[in-house]
């Protein structure tokens, strides 16, 4: 994706393999994108970035989710 290019060669010196500093910049960029600037950031994605965006995202939110569910023990119904 040229944008992850871009973003990589502008802040190639300020990333580390430190996961947070990655973390950080990149949330940080994504902050100040509108929703328009996101959608056409997807439009600009072949049809392998979309599966890899959309297979992280959605592998991620169901690991967030079996850990909560990992973390708080489940309700008893009556």
């Amino acid at each position: 994706m040229r944008f992850i290019d871009e973003l990589y060669q502008l802040y190639r010196g300020h990333f580390s393999r430190d996961e947070e500093d990655i973390i950080a910049i990149v949330a940080g960029i994504l902050q100040e994108q509108s929703r328009d600037d996101l959608y056409r950031l997807i439009d600009e994605m072949d049809d392998e970035e979309l599966f890899q965006m959309m297979a992280t995202y959605m592998i991620e939110v169901v690991k967030r989710k079996v850990a909560m569910d990992v973390e708080l023990p489940s309700a008893t119904v009556h």
